[in-house]
């Protein structure tokens, strides 16, 4: 049983397990609010029922207007209030309901589960991060896989690209800001193989979306400096869209796009003929952005 979440006018889909939200790029659902902790609330979707639990998060969790101590039972059309933003539940069966073993909540904790050592979790987490972390350990956490932080760059953009489709630009850019900035950031700090190339790839799709929407090119700049941080090849299908989408933006910074192009000319000989086929059609969108 999957559940959705009701948030700015959009339902995200909600698979069965753990579903973080709060202010870090790597929560399922991230918001860019500064009354949201950094991992703020955790749901958890079972056969049985949702949950949601505040993660000893600084300005809590409200379910239709009344804030929580700890865990609370979720039931359809709930309204969650988390820092600024509001959501609602949509598609939870009532925990009652449930009388097989099977339908068990699943956040009903194994006793053979997984124990983590809490020390194992990336530091630099606040408020409700710091609240985890108090416990000893937890049963059955573990630190997000990457393919979790593509799934949620992947709902994020959901979202954002329903906010385009209405023309709502500005909405769309705010909702993903936050979690590209990030992925930039730590491509910044931790330069090649910092951040899982899947991922790269998601972001540098939706920039490129947020360039043509907006006209910026700053998110033409933001795709090149990614990708040169990285040293990896955009894929083809990129490429072409960036042929169309440099002629509508402005003020694109062409070093960045030399440096990038220059970087991969530097290993041209270790590439297969079909990305040395790519790194000419860089070349192109070298010369095509001289001529703006």
């Amino acid at each position: 049983m999957g559940i959705r979440l009701r948030y700015l006018a959009h339902d995200l889909e909600v698979p069965l397990g753990e579903f973080f939200i709060g202010r870090s790029a790597d929560c399922q659902l991230s918001l860019d609010d500064p009354l949201v902790s950094r991992r703020h609330a955790l749901l958890t979707v079972g056969e049985g029922g949702v949950a949601i639990e505040d993660l000893g998060s600084r300005n809590g969790v409200l379910i239709n207007g009344a804030r929580i101590a700890g865990r609370q039972v979720l039931s359809d059309g709930d309204k969650i209030a988390i820092g600024g933003q509001e959501m609602f539940l949509l598609g939870a069966i009532e925990p009652s309901s449930a009388h097989s073993p099977r339908s068990a909540p699943l956040w009903t904790r194994q006793q053979n589960a997984r124990t983590v050592d809490m020390s194992e979790m990336p530091a630099g987490e606040d408020d409700g991060a710091t609240a985890i972390a108090s416990r000893r350990s937890l049963p059955g956490l573990v630190p997000q896989h990457p393919d979790k932080r593509v799934h949620a760059l992947s709902l994020i953009g959901s979202v954002a690209d329903k906010a385009l489709a209405l023309g709502r630009v500005d909405e769309a850019e705010r909702i993903l800001q936050r979690s590209l900035s990030d992925i930039l950031t730590k491509a910044r700090d931790g330069g090649v193989g910092a951040v899982q190339p899947e991922l790269v790839e998601k972001a540098s799709m939706y920039a490129a979306r947020l360039a043509a929407a907006t006209g910026r090119g700053s998110w033409i700049n933001y795709i090149f400096e990614l990708n040169t941080r990285l040293e990896l090849l955009l894929p083809a299908y990129l490429v072409d869209e960036l042929y169309s989408v440099l002629r509508k933006v402005k003020a694109v910074d062409m070093s960045i796009l030399r440096g990038y192009a220059k970087r991969l000319r530097e290993r041209a000989g270790e590439r297969t003929p079909a990305e040395r086929f790519i790194l000419q059609r860089i070349e192109g969108l070298e010369r095509l952005g001289a001529l703006k």
